[in-house]
């Protein structure tokens, strides 16, 4: 009875998981579609009006409180505090709740990303805005990697916290809530300090995004594979018997 059970809940876990990949897909592909358009634009200099229009329209509510404000923001998207943050999560992972292939995810969403920026800088090689930066910053401009690696990094944190309080069937919402604005709070803090274009924060999401996707999905792969694992032990064991 317990072997039947278990082999018919195969496909329907199967199944969920297909449907989760299609999803992903799905937006993976329009992501790259956005990501693609935006570096076609780039190429052809089509993208100065919307990067002056938005540009200015953000930094016109600039005020010495809210600059203060931005530069905590954007410090949140450094290299440091994000690599200080993933071995604090990671050691919480691994020792604390014996999660080895969330732990291994949450590195290759930090670390994938941050060299997938690097060579996409070193392919684009787009300049930084000409006007005055409010902190610094050096290197090329295009995708913006705050936005990107905060897309990935911060969006898998927010996937990992919303699946705990999922799993014990607490409200999780406003992870999804929080964690949107937190990563859009970033991307908009490096236009807002002068140091990106809004067109290198789109795309940095985009692909941040995509990298994220392609994480998570790998997450959901790996977890199906190992609940499934017993199940088709159970079935070739009892063909055997058979």
């Amino acid at each position: 009875m317990t072997t039947r059970k278990t082999v018919s809940d195969s496909p329907k876990q199967l199944a969920k998981f297909s449907k989760s990949l299609i999803w992903g897909l799905s937006i993976s592909v329009l992501l790259l579609a956005i990501f693609a358009k935006l570096s076609v634009d780039l190429h052809y200099h089509g993208l100065g009006t919307f990067d002056k229009v938005v540009g200015e329209l953000i930094r016109g509510f600039a005020t010495p409180s809210l600059t203060r404000v931005a530069i905590v923001i954007t410090n949140l998207g450094s290299a440091y505090i994000e690599i200080g943050l993933m071995f604090v999560v990671g050691a919480f992972l691994l020792f604390r709740l014996k999660h080895i292939w969330e732990t291994v995810l949450l590195a290759i969403s930090l670390s994938g990303a941050w060299l997938l920026n690097t060579i996409l800088k070193e392919l684009f090689q787009r300049a930084r805005p000409d006007i005055v930066h409010l902190v610094k910053a050096g290197g090329y401009s295009f995708p913006s990697g705050h936005a990107m690696v905060a897309a990935s990094f911060y969006g898998v944190i927010g996937y990992l916290l919303w699946l705990n309080l999922r799993s014990r069937s607490k409200p999780s919402w406003y992870i999804v809530v929080f964690t949107f604005m937190f990563i859009m709070a970033i991307g908009i803090s490096r236009i807002y300090l002068g140091v990106h274009f809004a067109s290198d924060v789109i795309a940095g999401y985009t692909v941040g995004g995509v990298w994220a996707i392609a994480c998570i999905v790998g997450l959901k792969e790996i977890r199906n594979y190992k609940s499934n694992k017993p199940a088709l032990s159970n079935c070739v064991d009892s063909e055997k018997k058979i």
